[in-house]
């Protein structure tokens, strides 16, 4: 005795939930499986009735080569062990008989007839192929959706597929590619087992109205929404109710769409959840991720330097793109680093480093305060009297003397440093003027803020500004005796 039966009716409620369009489809995909040239569907609502009436045909020599694999549920079944093929469980028809009123298979083994009263079978055959006819309950909308399911179906080459009539045209790819994915084949004990294969993928533009789709050899399985409609040359590892793959799978296939057709992209394709997540995959290239970071965030980009924050100013006023981390995943980070891309600000729009950080490097040259001259003397001795009032803290003035040194003059730990290689001696004999003002107030906004373009900085200097005025008010000697009113530039200031 049979250690369990199908309830037909359970069978029933159950694929349902697929709808009707999905059970016909295993119809086509059975037919196509087949050795056939020529594939003939036809539904159309019976008279009297409200159920529809399905009829397919094909042309295979040799017919359906076994009846009882019609009603009998997950016999074994040859195409598992091809991965080219569509079958898997031998499933199709049963599941098709399950929502059936009543239904024939004629092939050239002979008849099935699936009615009231059972199963029969008789000698009545086809000379070539099978024909299967059926009567099935289908609401108007149901037949019309089944209908325009079952033209989505990508033909297979050299296959003439008709869907009431209508030939079925099969579009013209925007690419083919290869790449390695998962499948299943069976073993040699005819068990399915998971493996990873090079198969043939086909890229097509899905027509206005229709929602990009993943087929398994022409077959639709499950909307993805993404960019294309993406046709597998194998069998797709699927949930036994075929509507479903698993998400690795999906990030492996769109890993290597990618890969291969940055230069179809564009727009908002870039911040997709598809191409962000072929972006996380280590399989991407380096190529396809400078496609997708670029096509993000533009030629111009790189990544935000919390070591030096005048650099990310610096960056965006020169039309570069700052990248912040959150705008990243970690796995996004690390393929834009293995690309070498989105590199610190620091290292693209420096802020200027006074002194090197090079160990070896050569160190400023300074002249001793025995030999400055008069001029450089009083000079310097003025800077030092007004830092003192309008900081309030003693400030020390050093002189360098290196024209190679790109700095006029620097700042830091309460000490001024004034480069007479590059300001030239001129600089420190006559009167006060406003460029030499302009350059002892930017050095010494610096004792607040080092970053020149921070909000902080530009305060700072503004009441440097204001004090000196103040100062100048209350005792005029702090500017010498004869202040110049003529303007001089500063070539270089830090």
């Amino acid at each position: 005795m049979q250690w369990f039966d199908v309830d037909k009716a359970g069978l029933r409620q159950l694929l349902g939930r697929r709808g009707k369009a999905a059970v016909v489809l295993e119809l086509l995909q059975n037919a196509w499986d087949q050795n056939v040239t020529a594939v003939t569907v036809t539904l159309e609502k019976a008279k009297g009735s409200r159920s529809v009436e399905i009829r397919v045909q094909d042309d295979d020599p040799e017919g359906f080569r076994d009846l009882a694999h019609a009603f009998t549920l997950f016999a074994p079944s040859e195409k598992k062990g091809q991965p080219e093929k569509r079958g898997r469980f031998n499933l199709g028809e049963k599941l098709v008989l399950a929502l059936c009123d009543r239904a024939e298979i004629r092939t050239t083994k002979g008849t099935l007839t699936f009615d009231r009263t059972g199963r029969r079978q008789s000698r009545a055959r086809t000379h070539r192929g099978t024909i299967f006819t059926a009567l099935m309950a289908m609401t108007a909308a149901e037949l019309e959706e089944t209908i325009a399911t079952l033209r989505t179906a990508i033909n297979p080459a050299g296959v003439v597929t008709r869907i009431n009539g209508e030939a079925l045209v099969r579009p013209t790819p925007i690419a083919r590619l290869e790449a390695r994915l998962p499948t299943e084949i069976s073993d040699a004990e005819g068990y399915l087992r998971p493996t990873v294969r090079k198969t043939w993928i086909e890229v097509f533009a899905p027509p206005e109205g229709e929602k990009a789709t993943l087929f398994e050899l022409g077959v639709p399985v499950v909307a993805t929404g993404d960019k294309w409609h993406v046709n597998i040359g194998q069998k797709v590892p699927l949930s036994l109710e075929r509507d479903n793959v698993k998400p690795s799978y999906l990030r492996r296939l769109r890993t290597a769409l990618v890969n291969e057709l940055a230069e179809h992209m564009g727009g908002e394709d870039w911040v997709s959840g598809w191409a962000r997540e072929a972006l996380e995959d280590e399989g991407i290239t380096d190529q396809a991720a400078a496609a997708v970071i670029k096509g993000r965030f533009g030629e111009k980009a790189l990544a935000y330097d919390a070591s030096d924050p005048e650099a990310n100013k610096r960056a965006v006023a020169q039309g570069y793109q700052v990248v912040h981390g959150a705008q990243l995943s970690k796995a996004e980070w690390a393929a834009a680093r293995r690309a070498g891309l989105l590199k610190p600000a620091g290292q693209v729009t420096p802020s200027p480093k006074v002194f090197s950080e090079d160990p070896q490097a050569k160190p400023l040259k300074t002249i001793d305060r025995s030999d400055w001259s008069e001029c450089e003397t009083r000079r310097i001795e003025q800077i030092e009297s007004m830092s003192r009032r309008l900081i309030g803290e003693e400030v020390h003035v050093r002189l360098a003397s290196d024209p190679h040194w790109p700095f006029s003059a620097c700042y830091g730990h309460a000490v001024m440093t004034l480069n007479r290689g590059r300001l030239g001696k001129k600089w420190f004999e006559g009167p006060l003027n406003e460029g030499m003002l302009a350059l002892v107030l930017h050095e010494l906004a610096h004792h607040y803020e080092g970053d020149h373009l921070s909000s902080k900085y530009h305060d700072a200097i503004c009441a440097l500004g204001a004090r000196l005025a103040l100062a100048v008010r209350e005792a005029p000697e702090l500017l010498g005796d004869e202040v110049s009113q003529k303007t001089v530039a500063v070539a270089s200031v830090v």
